[in-house]
């Protein structure tokens, strides 16, 4: 599962740069562990937010999975941010499901990790310069500036 955690921030890096690939066709890969299969959709490679791409690791042997859509955008702040829903199967480390907000420029970001019932499970936010880490216990640790 180490492995499908390096995988999905590799993928959320990609996005977050505009180089979420240049296929308009299904790729899969395939190693020991993991088959990853990316979709985008016609004309999404040359947008910033490429609404309708899908990846997913799956580990055949075990089953564990993790998928991840790009929704759409939304404005968080007056900031346009697009928005990635990403579900583990099953939880690991207490976490179900993610959402995963960027700005075009990468100065923006969101990422919320969610348990199994829904709630949030801690949360990391770059706003306005600004960075907040809300922890598993509901600690809040925020920084000045980022800049």
């Amino acid at each position: 599962m180490k492995k499908m955690w390096i995988m999905i921030f590799m993928v959320a890096a990609l996005i977050t740069a505009g180089c979420a690939g240049d296929s308009t066709e299904t790729t899969t890969y395939t190693d020991d562990d993991l088959e990853v299969t990316t979709n985008i959709p016609e004309g999404a490679e040359d947008q910033w937010c490429p609404v309708g791409t899908t990846w997913e690791a799956v580990n055949p042997q075990t089953g564990e999975s993790m998928t991840m859509e790009i929704t759409g955008t939304e404005t968080v702040n007056g900031i346009e941010m697009c928005k990635a829903m990403v579900e583990i199967d099953p939880a690991v480390d207490g976490v179900a499901k993610m959402v995963y907000l960027w700005a075009e420029n990468g100065e923006s970001v969101i990422w919320t990790n969610y348990d199994g019932s829904g709630n949030v499970h801690s949360r990391i936010t770059i706003l306005d310069g600004k960075m907040s880490i809300t922890a598993e216990g509901g600690e809040v640790i925020e920084f000045g500036t980022t800049e």
